[in-house]
């Protein structure tokens, strides 16, 4: 089982062009917000950081539970030496996204029909950047934001339910995940674990092979 980490991620804590307010975070809270971060070529924003810890009690360590697939606000386990708390931080992710310029039909390549900006990610709302060559899966209206979903091909949509079949050997265990972006043509999920796997997509499963 091989983690996932395709990140292309700057980690702002500085004030951004599209957020005010950004909040300056502890190092060892930055580092858990960019592991969990979910999709490539994303950014992290934070807007709020409100720490809950013991007086005298020096942060050591952070974790998260899940994955950050969008902007929202997520509780933070801290530690210290014999002292733990937590925190709340509050968050914008912004990801570079592509959106149609025109009516695009089902079939027809789209990188022509297609402009780039950077936007803000909402969880269950994932856009993306299409290779060259992909072609629509459906007729698109002018204005839609790129989704998985949308291409022709494409793998699991982020965020959707999907079955995990992790073999080793003669050894198979069943488990529920949640897919991820990971890129156009390749499937990832989240495990419960909060462990990211790659596998194959197979009659609705996900197949993951273990050395």
């Amino acid at each position: 089982m091989t983690p996932h980490f395709p990140l292309a991620l700057l980690l702002a804590t500085a004030a951004a062009s599209h957020a005010t307010g950004a909040a300056n975070l502890p190092p060892e809270v930055s580092e858990v917000l960019s592991r969990a971060l979910a999709l490539p070529a994303a950014r992290i924003v934070p807007l709020d950081w409100a720490p809950h810890l013991p007086a005298g009690c020096s942060l050591r360590q952070a974790a998260l539970s899940g994955a950050v697939t969008g902007s929202g606000r997520l509780p933070v386990k801290l530690y210290g030496q014999g002292c733990m708390g937590w925190g709340w931080v509050r968050f914008e992710v912004w990801a570079p996204s592509a959106f149609t310029t025109r009516p695009v039909r089902a079939g027809e390549q789209l990188e022509p029909a297609l402009a780039v900006e950077d936007r803000e990610i909402r969880s269950g709302h994932v856009g993306i950047v299409p290779p060259p060559g992909a072609l629509a899966a459906r007729d698109l209206p002018r204005g839609t934001v790129l989704e998985a979903s949308h291409i022709a091909g494409a793998a699991a949509g982020s965020g959707d339910a999907v079955k995990v079949i992790v073999t080793s050997g003669s050894l198979a265990i069943e488990l529920q995940g949640r897919a991820i972006s990971c890129g156009f043509g390749r499937t990832c999920a989240l495990l419960p674990s909060g462990r990211h796997v790659e596998g194959r997509l197979q009659e609705g499963r996900l197949l993951v092979d273990v050395p």
